[in-house]
Parts: C-alpha cells; sequence; structure tokens
C-alpha cells in the first residue's frame, strides 16, 4: 500500500479546464448565474477525482482535502474561463463598447450624465486589453472563491475513512517448558 497523498494536480486541472471551457461558450455561460453553478460544480467534481485517488491507495479524505483542490481546481477555472471568454469577445466583437453605454441610455436608467461620461471615456481610453485583464482577474476571485466551496461540499459528500493499516499479528507466548 502506498502511504503517500496523491496529487491533486490532476483533478484540479481536469476539472478547471473542463469547467473553464464551459464557462466561456456564451449561452452556456449563463449556468453561472444560477448560484454560480458551474464554478461549484468545477471544485466538486475535482473533489470527487481526488476522493477516488485517495480511495485507490487507502488513504482518508476529508472536507478539508475536497476545499484545497477545489481551490486550486477554482485557479485554473478562472485562468482557463477568463482568457477564453477575453478570446471570444475580442475575436467576435463582443466587446463593443459603444453598443454598452448606447444601451445604458436606452435602459431609462437615471444615471448622471458626468458617471456616463466617466465611463465611456474610461471604456475608450483603456481597450479592450484592460477589460480583458479585469475580466480575467474577477474569474480567478470567484473561481477561487466559489470551487473552494464546491470542493468543501465534494469533501463531506465524499469523505472517506482510510483503511487501516495492516496490524502485525503477534505470535503466541512460548509455551513454559516443563
Amino acid at each position: 500500500m502506498n502511504e503517500q497523498t496523491p496529487s491533486m494536480m490532476k483533478p484540479a486541472l481536469i476539472a478547471g479546464a473542463a469547467f473553464g471551457v464551459a464557462a466561456a461558450i456564451p449561452l452556456l455561460n449563463m449556468l453561472n448565474c444560477l448560484c454560480c453553478s458551474l464554478i461549484i460544480g468545477c471544485g466538486l467534481l475535482a473533489a470527487f477525482l481526488q476522493s477516488k485517488q485517495h480511495e485507490e491507495v487507502g488513504l482518508p479524505f476529508k472536507a478539508g482535502d475536497g476545499a484545497l483542490v477545489g481551490l486550486v481546481s477554482g485557479l485554473v477555472y478562472g485562468v482557463v474561463s477568463g482568457v477564453l471568454s477575453a478570446i471570444i469577445q475580442l475575436a467576435f466583437g463582443m466587446g463593443n463598447f459603444n453598443e454598452v453605454i448606447q444601451g445604458i441610455e436606452s435602459s431609462g436608467a437615471d444615471i448622471d450624465p458626468a458617471t456616463l461620461e466617466q465611463i465611456t471615456s474610461f471604456m475608450e481610453s483603456s481597450g479592450p486589453a484592460v477589460l480583458a485583464l479585469i475580466g480575467i482577474f474577477f474569474a480567478i476571485l470567484f473561481g477561487a472563491i466559489f470551487a473552494t466551496l464546491g470542493g468543501l461540499i465534494g469533501g463531506a459528500l465524499f469523505k472517506k475513512e482510510g483503511t487501516p493499516p495492516p496490524t502485525m499479528a503477534t505470535p503466541p507466548p512460548p509455551a513454559p517448558l516443563v
């Protein structure tokens, strides 16, 4: 039996990449509007995969182990979804800021004209690259928070007790000499 703790990188990379790609796909990313379900699912899957690795080597798997692998998978999720979302937005022109400003103006929201002017000037001066970096930052931040929560839930759901180490049978005491 191998007593070495399995690496959490494989489950974290699998879960983070899979859910990060899903979160970057337009329309499918709307699932995150349901209580960040994609991000929590990322941590949950990572915890499940990690618990299977622990089970294979006979080690216990606790909620804290799930939270840790969830955190790492959330960081992977944030990088993957943030970068892919930025690429998709830049490639397909979804970052047209004039349309955003027109949408705000036509929504009937009571926004101070000076504030609207500041938003417009920031968007025009910073360009899409700065906004993409801000998006990546928030994807990593929310990925870390909510995937850790998903990993904690997964750790509680998939909690396993380790197999006890084999005990050495003690030989019976020697028979008395007569």
